[in-house]
């Protein structure tokens, strides 16, 4: 029986080490099938984020007049370009810088004065209300002290109380002006003292 035994183990050898030569020559075609899944997955992330790319929204899908300006400026219909930049600045006017303000503000029965800093431009529509507001500096400078000599600290603290005071400016300016009126106030500093 050991004879036996010895025969078996002899055929069974053979056997097993035909089954591992099998077994490594689909190592190759495994390693190549999981290559080909790889690449055609980094293919697909590829074609997916070129697709959400294309969807990210363009300057000419919120301004219009952007292909007309980036014609002109290549020398491409110039003179279309410059007609859309003359029509999109008319449309949003002249602004007009002031120097800065530090006015007191109303403190009745405070012994602590309270100020504010503040830098102003002025929104108007031609270059004639530009001019008419250069010339009447003095008249500009005095209506905005007065309107905010009388505010109290809490009147500006808050954005409503800052609009509120904004329509009040512009509403004095335009009492005074000829050829043209304000459209815009805007603060482009604005300082409370605590």
């Amino acid at each position: 029986m050991s004879s036996a035994a010895a025969e078996e183990k002899i055929e069974t050898a053979p056997a097993s080490s035909g089954g591992s030569g099998g077994g490594s020559s689909k190592l190759p075609l495994i390693l190549t099938a999981v290559n080909t899944l790889v690449t055609l997955a980094m293919v697909a992330i590829l074609f997916v984020s070129f697709q959400h790319e294309k969807k990210k929204p363009q300057l000419s899908d919120i301004n219009p007049n952007a292909q007309a300006a980036a014609a002109g400026a290549q020398g491409e219909g110039a003179k279309d370009g410059k007609d859309a930049q003359k029509k999109s600045t008319a449309d949003y006017g002249k602004m007009v810088t002031l120097e800065q303000f530090t006015v007191n503000l109303s403190t009745p029965g405070s012994v602590a004065p309270k100020f504010v800093r503040v830098n102003i431009s002025l929104e108007v529509p031609t270059d004639d209300a530009e001019q008419e507001i250069t010339s009447k500096m003095p008249q500009v400078r005095n209506v905005i002290i007065d309107l905010f000599n009388s505010k109290r600290p809490a009147d500006l603290a808050t954005a409503e109380g800052r609009e509120y005071l904004k329509e009040e400016i512009k509403n004095a300016i335009n009492g005074f002006m000829v050829s043209g009126k304000v459209n815009g106030v805007y603060f482009t500093n604005f300082a409370l003292s605590g």
